[in-house]
C-alpha cells in the first residue's frame, strides 16, 4: 500500500504547476540530447511521464521505459511502452539501443551491475545520458533532511565522483554539467552547483 501511495504522490506532484514546469524542462533537455537516436531505453522510468512526452515529440523514435516497481509502472500513460524489469538483468539483446537514459534513477539502483548491463545493450558509440539528483544542492538537502523522506529512505549513492568512476570503466564521459535550479516554487536557469537540482553526465560507449 505504501508503494502504491508513493506512486500516486509522484504522479500528483507532476500535475502541480511546479511539477509540470520541471517535467517540461527535463523533457526539452533530454529531447535535445537524443537527436539522431532511433531506439531509446529509459531505465528507472517510474510512471514514464517524461518518456510519454518524448514519444509524442518523436513519434518515429522507439522509446521503451523500464522500472522494477509494479505500482509506478501501472501509472504510465497510454501510448508508451513500459517493461516491468530489474535494471541489473535487462532482457534485451546485445547492441540493441542507440541511447540509454537514467533520469533521477541511477542513484537509486545498485550501480555496477546496472552499468554493465547498460554497456551490453547499447550499440557501439551509443549514448548514455544520466540525470542524477545533485546532493550538493539546496534542493536535495531540503528533500533529504526529513526522516520520512522517500529520497533518504531509498537513495543508494550520494557520491557523484564514485558514480562517475564506475561509469568511466565502460564509457567515455564526454560532458558533465549542472542543470535545473529549483527554488521554492520557481525554476531558474543555472549551472551553479549549489542551485542546480541535477547533475548531468553524458557518455559514449567504449567499443
Amino acid at each position: 500500500m505504501r508503494k502504491e501511495n508513493d506512486a500516486k504522490k509522484y504522479v500528483q506532484f507532476y500535475s502541480t504547476p511546479l511539477g509540470k514546469s520541471i517535467l517540461q524542462r527535463e523533457t526539452r533537455f533530454v529531447s535535445e540530447k537524443l537527436q539522431g537516436c532511433r531506439k531509446v531505453l529509459s531505465i528507472g522510468c517510474g510512471p514514464a511521464l517524461l518518456e510519454a512526452r518524448l514519444q509524442r515529440l518523436h513519434p518515429d523514435m522507439m522509446i521503451i521505459g523500464l522500472d522494477i516497481s509494479k505500482e509506478t509502472v501501472t501509472q504510465a500513460p497510454q501510448g508508451i511502452s513500459v517493461v516491468l524489469r530489474d535494471a541489473e538483468h535487462l532482457e534485451f539483446q546485445d547492441n540493441s539501443f542507440d541511447a540509454v537514459l537514467f533520469v533521477t534513477s541511477l542513484e537509486f539502483i545498485q550501480t555496477p551491475k546496472a552499468i554493465q548491463e547498460t554497456f551490453r545493450v547499447l550499440k557501439a558509440k551509443g549514448l548514455l545520458l544520466v540525470l542524477m539528483l545533485n546532493p550538493n544542492s539546496r534542493y536535495f538537502q531540503e528533500k533529504y533532511s526529513g526522516t520520512t523522506s522517500y529520497i533518504r529512505k531509498n537513495i543508494k549513492h550520494t557520491n557523484i565522483n564514485r558514480i562517475q568512476k564506475g561509469i568511466a570503466q565502460y564509457f567515455i564521459i564526454t560532458n558533465t554539467q549542472y542543470f535545473l535550479g529549483i527554488e521554492e516554487q520557481d525554476i531558474i536557469d543555472t549551472d551553479n552547483q549549489r542551485s542546480a537540482s541535477l547533475h548531468v553526465l553524458r557518455g559514449e560507449r567504449l567499443c
